[in-house]
């Protein structure tokens, strides 16, 4: 049965669908002549719901995508759009604030509200008090429960449901094997990359690299074309993934090598040249240089330091004479102690070092010890980090909110670096 029908009808529906943006589009589609309030369990998930809205055909004018709260309440105070897509917690602010009126909306859509946490659960009750009970109520769902059940019963009363196993209907069988890995959302083409470098088959054809699958039958179709010895591999984010695993089994990650491994490669090869020099012996000459400095610090400081000097060039200045070494400087250089990340928002956008600062401890759990020098450029900040942490916090930082803007960062390799030659353009 077609829901579409259904929802313009004004009907409440719930249905269980993957949480990807593709899957609800259907639904949010059918909704056409009512204010409609999306609440989601995150703002990535709000603004990947208007991207795809948008997409579809549904005029940018219409929607009203909630990433960051002070830029909310300068679009809010204009009224409220036809239709207001804003993360469950988010809402809750801007209820504190008088900011958001769930009671004029005509419709209510709860975008997987079973991945919320405890605050979350709190806040969507906070929200859902204040929305007009006669309102339309659509509630999405990955997996069914008893705990989506009762957000049925407490939030869409007596919906139509679609995708809902019947009462006692045994679990559809596994699809078949499958791989996984996981990114956060819109890094699908990055991480395609990846993968095949990583698993490097014989043509790109004979792997198949996806994203969520959309529906179980999308997500079959993709198996069939892959082929027996290859299990597909589907770029999911975390919130993905107990879907996919109950559709694929076995389902296994595929190790996709971090920056902290090749730091660790990188670090073993320094390794191995120091010992074949050590095992060499006729280190004499340098031990007679390095000597006064063992009674002023810890043998283990000085080796470290000289080994970073030599990466550096340090050591070869006007009056240093070190003995020519079979040991590679490329590799002895090749762990730094910091990496330097590219961030797209600057002096422009009011950002502070603070700032910064915050969006890294929050995102990625990381001690603020291990943040370096930052600066703040009119367009763009430059923020030094360790560097087995660089690819993680880059990866962390893309596509969370400050300051009302959606960041992008990168590792920065300098101006030249890459294939563009220069650092890419700030997005207005």
């Amino acid at each position: 049965m077609d829901a579409a029908p259904v929802i313009a009808r004004g009907h409440n529906v719930a249905a269980l669908i993957p949480p990807v943006p593709e899957a609800a589009l259907p639904y949010l589609l059918a909704i056409t002549d009512r204010k409609t309030l999306v609440l989601t369990p995150d703002a990535a998930r709000a603004v990947a719901l208007a991207d795809a809205l948008e997409g579809a055909g549904r005029p940018a004018a219409d929607l009203v995508a909630v990433s960051g709260l002070a830029r909310a309440a300068r679009r809010l105070a204009g009224g409220v759009p036809a239709m207001l897509l804003v993360a469950v917690e988010d809402a809750a602010a801007l209820l504190r604030r008088s900011l958001l009126r769930p009671a004029e909306a005509r419709a209510i859509v709860l975008a997987w509200p079973d991945e919320l946490e405890r605050e979350g659960t709190a806040a969507l009750e906070a929200v859902m008090a204040e929305c007009d009970k006669e309102a339309q109520r659509l509630l999405f769902a990955a997996l069914p429960g008893s705990g989506v059940d009762a957000l049925r019963e407490r939030y869409a009363w007596k919906a139509m449901t679609f995708g809902f196993p019947a009462v006692d209907e045994p679990a559809a069988p596994p699809i078949g094997p499958a791989r996984f890995v996981t990114a956060r959302g819109g890094a699908f083409a990055a991480m395609k990359r990846r993968v095949l470098d990583a698993l490097n088959p014989d043509g790109e054809d004979t792997l198949v690299v996806a994203p969520c699958p959309a529906s179980r039958e999308a997500a079959a179709a993709l198996a069939a074309t892959a082929p027996a010895d290859a299990p597909p591999v589907f770029v999911v984010e975390p919130c993905q993934l107990p879907w996919l695993r109950r559709h694929f089994q076995p389902l296994t990650a595929v190790r996709i090598a971090s920056a902290a491994d090749l730091a660790d490669r990188r670090a073993e090869r320094v390794r191995s040249a120091l010992a074949a020099l050590i095992e060499a012996g006729d280190l004499d000459r340098e031990l007679l240089a390095l000597g006064p400095l063992f009674s002023r610090y810890d043998p283990a400081d000085v080796a470290a330091a000289a080994v970073r000097a030599a990466g550096a060039g340090l050591l070869g200045g006007p009056g240093v004479e070190v003995a020519a070494t079979p040991i590679d400087t490329a590799a002895a250089g090749a762990v730094p102690a910091w990496a330097k990340l590219w961030i797209g928002v600057g002096k422009k956008d009011g950002v502070r070092p603070g700032d910064l600062v915050g969006a890294i401890v929050g995102e990625t759990k990381l001690g603020a010890d291990r943040i370096g020098k930052i600066e703040i450029r009119e367009l763009y900040a430059l923020v030094e980090v360790r560097a087995e942490d660089a690819e993680r916090v880059a990866s962390a930082l893309t596509g969370a909110t400050m300051r009302g803007r959606r960041l992008t960062a990168r590792i920065d390799r300098g101006p030249g670096a890459g294939t563009g030659g220069s650092r890419p353009p700030r997005r207005g």
